[in-house]
């Protein structure tokens, strides 16, 4: 037969109660040490911090309402914590829209200035807190808020992107945005009429003036010619045509280049010819006036023979000899009178002389 479990002794249940009063304070201690630890958290961090010590009531009123602002949130100026929130509540509850108020503990140790407004900037990525800060408006006013909790300030929400874009940039890029959409708003006009510039339409429509013609339509008529172009250029006759063409105005060219050649040579010789005959001109004129020289001394010869000096006016008295020095004479006469007819065609230019 199997026996049964043992009685406890009065021993063993003396230790077992031991054991568990041991486990019972050491679990005690760390509970009371998270408590302890919490509170000095809360005291540090949360509202706590204030409760013990001086403060004044500030109200900050927000006329269209603050997101993300509870009671316990730290309130500084200038970087240094001067108190906390304590209670955010409407302005009239019954006229909701009239915003609300944000209660600041102010620290007695600081006597906040009166111009002065509380700015609360959101998280810029959603996450945390606002940050609460008091933003001096005028540095020039030395009056101070009271501390009877009648305080009353100005509050407003700050842009995030102030602390990430300077203030002067961002009015740059609004402006420099209200300037595109205005470039869009005049451009606008301007796309309309370019988009009917190139809807599609009928050729037939313009010819019968319905509509006007724009590039579609100028499209369409130059691809029209283009293709009667081609259709003409393609032709077998056509291009035996141009060919032809082409060849016989080459021909022409060089044959032009040719009677080019020869105008040129008979020019050059027509040059030389005509300085032949100046120089024959020249000539002539001074065989002439030696002629004419020789015929007056012979006139003054002829005058003394006529009187009967010298020996040559004896012997003209002989009629024999007269006769023959008159024929002589009257040769020389017709000679000088045939000459002065060759100078005078030879100054009107009618003067022709065959250059062999």
């Amino acid at each position: 037969m199997t026996a049964g479990p043992r009685p406890l002794t009065n021993d063993c249940k003396d230790n077992a109660m031991t054991q568990k009063a041991g486990y019972n304070v050491i679990v005690g201690f760390f509970v009371l040490t998270g408590i302890l630890i919490l509170t000095a958290m809360v005291f540090a961090f949360g509202g706590g911090r204030s409760f013990f010590a001086d403060t004044y009531t500030v109200n900050a009123v927000f006329p269209d309402g603050v997101v993300g602002v509870q009671p316990g949130q730290s309130v500084t100026l200038g970087g240094k914590r001067v108190g906390e929130t304590v209670d955010v509540r409407f302005v009239d509850p019954q006229r909701l829209e009239k915003g609300v108020v944000v209660v600041i503990a102010a620290l007695k140790d600081f006597a906040l200035p009166a111009a002065c407004e509380l700015g609360v900037t959101s998280n810029i990525m959603g996450f945390g807190r606002p940050v609460l800060q008091l933003i001096i408006m005028d540095p020039h006013d030395t009056r101070h808020l009271p501390t009877d909790g009648t305080a009353e300030i100005f509050g407003r929400t700050l842009n995030p992107l102030d602390s990430i874009i300077p203030k002067q940039t961002q009015l740059t890029l609004e402006k420099a945005t209200a300037d595109i959409g205005d470039l869009a708003a005049s451009l606008k006009p301007v796309a309309e009429n370019l988009a009917r510039m190139l809807e599609s339409r009928q050729l037939s429509d313009v010819d019968a003036k319905a509509v006007n013609a724009n590039i579609d339509t100028v499209v369409q008529r130059l691809d029209a010619a283009l293709k009667s172009i081609e259709s003409i250029a393609g032709d077998a006759e056509n291009q035996a045509n141009i060919r032809a063409a082409i060849a016989n105005a080459r021909t022409m060219t060089e044959s032009g280049v040719k009677v080019a050649d020869d105008l040129r040579a008979f020019t050059n010789e027509g040059k030389q010819a005509a300085a032949q005959a100046t120089a024959f001109l020249q000539k002539l004129t001074t065989v002439a006036e030696q002629m004419s020289s020789v015929a007056s001394r012979m006139d003054t010869a002829l005058a003394r023979m006529n009187e009967g000096k010298g020996t040559v006016g004896l012997m003209m008295n002989d009629n024999r000899l007269y006769e023959e020095m008159l024929l002589t004479f009257r040769r020389m006469t017709k000679m000088m009178d045939d000459l002065r007819e060759v100078l005078d065609l030879a100054k009107k230019g009618q003067l022709r002389i065959k250059a062999f």
